[in-house]
C-alpha cells in the first residue's frame, strides 16, 4: 500500500533533500546496476543508430553509472535537482556538462539532442506532471531521436518513504499501459516497452520497473 506524503510537504523538495543527503549511499548502490539494465538499454544508442552525438540524461544523479557510460560515446549532458548529486558528478564525470534544475522545469531549445535518458527519474516527478515532461522530451529531440525512460510498473499516485537509505524519499507513477499511451501522446513511436526486475539492496527484495525505448518520427 502506498504512503501519501506528509501534509503539507513539497514532494520535488522531498526528492532534492533526500538525495543531497544521501549522495554517497546512493552512488554506491547505483554503481552497482542491478542487472546491467542501464548498460543494456544503452545499446539502443550505440547499436544501429548511426549519428548519435548529443545525449541527455535526466535526472543523472551523481553521474554514475549512467552518464558516464553515455559519455563514453555521445557528449553528455546531465540535469539532477540535487545540487549535491551534480557535485558528485563533475568529479565523477569530467568530460560531460552538467545543470542543477528540476527535470519538470528545466529548459531546452527544440530539436537540440539525438537521444535523451532518464534513469529511475521520473518516477520522482508527480505523475500529473511526467506527460508535460514527455512532451518536452518530444520537443528536445531530434526527428528520429531516441528516448530511454524508466517508469512505475505499478500505479501508484504518491509513495513516500520516511527513511528510505537514511532519508525522506518519494516516488509516483502510473501503470505500464498509461505509460505507453502517455508516450505515445507525445508522438513519440515505442520500439521497446517492457518490465524489467533489479535486485536492490535498499529493500531487499526485487523491485520492477517498466522500461520505454521510443523515438520521435517525423511530423506528418
Amino acid at each position: 500500500m502506498s504512503t501519501p506524503l506528509p501534509q503539507g510537504a513539497d514532494s520535488r523538495q522531498v526528492v532534492a533533500d533526500g538525495y543531497d543527503a544521501i549522495g554517497h549511499a546512493y552512488l554506491a548502490e547505483a554503481r552497482k546496476d542491478s542487472g546491467g539494465l542501464r548498460e543494456r538499454y544503452i545499446r539502443y544508442l550505440t547499436e544501429g543508430f548511426p549519428g548519435c552525438s548529443e545525449v541527455l540524461d535526466l535526472g543523472c544523479g551523481a553521474g554514475d553509472p549512467g552518464t558516464k557510460m553515455l559519455s563514453v560515446y555521445f557528449n553528455a549532458t546531465g540535469v539532477d535537482i540535487s545540487p549535491g548529486q551534480i557535485e558528485l558528478a563533475k568529479a565523477n564525470v569530467p568530460v560531460a556538462k552538467f545543470i542543477v534544475s528540476d527535470i519538470a522545469e528545466v529548459e531546452f531549445p527544440s530539436d537540440s539532442f539525438d537521444a535523451i535518458t532518464a534513469f529511475y527519474s521520473i518516477i520522482h516527478l508527480p505523475r500529473e506532471l511526467q506527460p508535460g515532461l514527455l512532451e518536452n522530451i518530444a520537443s528536445w529531440l531530434r526527428v528520429g531521436g531516441r528516448f530511454i525512460g524508466t517508469f512505475h510498473a505499478g500505479a501508484s499516485e504518491e509513495d513516500y518513504n520516511p527513511d528510505w537509505l537514511g532519508a525522506p524519499m518519494y516516488w509516483s507513477g502510473f501503470s505500464p499501459e498509461d505509460n505507453r499511451l502517455m508516450v505515445e501522446a507525445a508522438e513519440l513511436r515505442i520500439i521497446s516497452a517492457k518490465n524489467e526486475s533489479i535486485e536492490f539492496d535498499v529493500d531487499g527484495e526485487p523491485t520492477t520497473f517498466h522500461w520505454i525505448v521510443a523515438e520521435k518520427v517525423q511530423p506528418t
